[in-house]
């Protein structure tokens, strides 16, 4: 569960070098977009020693492939052989594409002698992909969470990125990988404006009120922004606490209702105080 996911283009030495001390729970070494055609290969020939400099902080490591066949299975392969976490699988077309790029996974991992598998992203950049997102999101073990590509999501749909117009896409993506019981990850808006931090900080509270687990972004200064905003605060926590504790002293005592500071507390209720206290458990033992 990432709650930040700092994108770094995988041919900037520079940027690795300082991509570990930046605090994201995940470091997304980029070999798609922010990489140049020329530099690509180069980037990939180098991806193992990048992963071995990004993982020494602790944080975990993902790789944005490209979407070309051609150049995507060298970049899993990459991946995998690298030891990353997991692999961003960029326009994402259905369900048979998931499976085709996580077979030459397993064929890597099995070539190689890698045990623990190879996990993925699936991102999802069309309008053709958003119609499959259900399919996409069931299609293959490995997928751990889904993403909206917004800003290529926004061109093939020849609309302008805004909030206004990407949140009925993304909340479709959210709304499929949740029921696939995986993570969903991003904002109903676009972060690109990474200058603009009071937007993306309410777009990213925004995010965590509908369920997301997590965002991604551009620039260093926006992941403590975007951790914080999906960590459960400590108001929050001890809401949750003392709410459990004034049913579960209801359940004691025989009784058939339970209310806390003066709202009754039923079967959902509990359970969203019992989620947050089981997601803010599990971020302190990952710290």
């Amino acid at each position: 569960m990432y709650r930040s996911m700092l994108y770094v283009p995988a041919s900037s030495q520079r940027f690795i070098e300082k991509a570990a001390t930046r605090g994201a729970d995940a470091v997304i070494l980029d070999l798609e977009d922010s990489v140049s055609p020329e530099e690509k290969l180069p980037a990939r020939e180098r991806l193992a020693d990048s992963i071995r400099q990004v993982s020494s902080a602790g944080a975990a490591v993902l790789v944005r492939i490209n979407r070309p066949l051609t150049l995507a299975v060298g970049d899993v392969q990459a991946a995998v052989r690298g030891g990353a976490d997991g692999i961003l699988i960029t326009k994402s077309e259905g369900p048979e594409h998931i499976r085709l790029i996580l077979e030459v996974a397993e064929e890597e991992e099995s070539r190689t002698g890698r045990r623990d598998p190879l996990r993925a992203i699936a991102v999802i950049e069309s309008p053709a992909a958003v119609l499959k997102a259900r399919e996409i999101a069931f299609a293959h073990p490995r997928i751990m969470g889904m993403l909206a590509g917004g800003e290529d999501l926004a061109t093939t749909l020849d609309a302008e990125a805004s909030a206004e117009t990407l949140r009925f896409p993304k909340l479709m993506i959210h709304m499929a990988a949740k029921a696939a019981g995986i993570a969903s990850y991003g904002t109903l808006g676009t972060v690109a404006d990474f200058a603009d931090v009071d937007l993306i900080r309410a777009l990213a509270e925004e995010a965590r009120r509908h369920g997301f687990d997590g965002a991604t972004c551009v620039h260093p200064s926006i992941v403590s922004i975007l951790t914080d905003a999906f960590t459960p605060s400590a108001a929050a926590v001890e809401h949750a606490e003392g709410l459990l504790a004034a049913a579960e002293a209801a359940r004691r005592e025989g009784k058939g209702a339970a209310t806390y500071k003066g709202k009754m507390i039923d079967e959902p209720v509990y359970e969203r105080a019992r989620r947050l206290l089981a997601r803010a458990s599990r971020l302190r033992k990952a710290q």
